[in-house]
């Protein structure tokens, strides 16, 4: 009997787990004997048992092995390592000793193969000595140094202000650009060398306020119109010029008037003084010439950059007198 009780048990059990028997039914006090007849009660819709509903389904919980269609498969740290280690010998290769340097640091972590990490801690430590580093400076020139700076290489901005802190750039040539809010922005052109640290590059910011005391200075030189010494020189040229027109008239009537009258038995003390007019006349041709070439090399001299001299001189001989212009360009 209690087998048979037991093997009623375990059948109601089963038929729990496949919800086919409540629970009240098959654990009912007493032996599994034949129930005496009991007077049939009505009916009604409310005392029908429902069924239990069935359990809701539980999505399947996500995979990261395996993840839904569309999505690219996560990598994994090994992965990623060895794409780090990859990539520092290419950037290296190429010339881009930064981007270099920080893949080698990615490769660097605990998290990579043991291999992989020393191997990128040896491309770490020769790249951190053949990287080039540049300090950059400016300074006024009237004296004393600028820091509200920025500072652009090839287009981009590496620094909002000079810090005199190291920054690191791949060897090759570079294009800096160093922009004040005030003084404007100077271009500088440099080449970054392979194992250069810490090296300094300069620039000096002219004073905004030179420019408006050169142009006061530069305004009487231009507006001063034509030297003294060309007013000078050709004033006496044109004296000069006159005396030659006439000791020379004077002198050739003279002389035809004694070739008509004397000639050739004339006094001598009246041809001295028609031949002092024709020496006169020389002497007036050669000051007036001289003092004009004069007046107009000072005036171009004048007209021209600095650096010009002109030296003007006139010397008696017995013969007359020699006038020299000399001018410097």
């Amino acid at each position: 009997m209690e087998a048979l009780r037991k093997h009623c048990r375990s059948s109601a059990a089963l038929l729990i787990a496949a919800g086919l028997l409540p629970s009240s039914v098959a654990y009912a006090k007493g032996p599994a004997g034949p129930a005496p007849a009991a007077p049939a009660a009505p009916t009604s819709p409310a005392a029908t048992p429902t069924p239990s509903p069935a359990p809701a389904a539980v999505p399947p919980a996500s995979d990261p092995a395996h993840p839904p269609e569309g999505e690219p498969a996560a990598k994994s740290a090994g992965e990623l390592c060895s794409a780090a280690y990859e990539r520092t010998q290419t950037e290296k290769l190429a010339g881009h000793y930064v981007a270099a340097a920080a893949a080698a640091l990615e490769c660097s972590q605990l998290q990579c193969n043991s291999a992989i990490v020393q191997e990128c801690v040896r491309f770490y430590s020769a790249l951190e000595t053949e990287t080039p580093t540049l300090v950059f400076s400016a300074r006024k020139a009237e004296g004393g140094e600028l820091t509200d700076v920025r500072v652009e290489m090839d287009g981009k901005v590496v620094a909002e202000q000079i810090t005199g802190r190291p920054i690191s750039a791949d060897p090759g040539p570079h294009n800096f650009v160093f922009v004040h809010p005030k003084r404007g922005l100077l271009r500088l052109s440099e080449t970054a060398r392979v194992g250069d640290k810490a090296r300094v590059l300069e620039v000096t910011f002219a004073d905004p306020n030179a420019k408006a005391k050169a142009k006061d200075a530069a305004a009487p030189a231009t507006s001063g119109g034509v030297p003294v010494m060309t007013y000078v020189l050709g004033g006496v040229g044109v004296v000069a010029l006159g005396g030659f027109a006439y000791f020379r008239i004077s002198g050739v009537n003279d002389y035809n008037s004694m070739n008509e009258s004397c000639s050739p038995n004339c006094n001598p003390d009246d041809v001295d003084p028609v031949r002092k007019k024709f020496t006169y006349s020389y002497v007036s041709l050669g000051v007036g010439a001289a003092s004009i070439v004069g007046a107009a090399a000072f005036y171009f001299a004048g007209r021209s950059s600095g650096g010009s001299s002109v030296q003007a001189g006139i010397t008696p001989r017995n013969d007359g007198a020699m006038a020299a212009v000399k001018a410097t360009f």
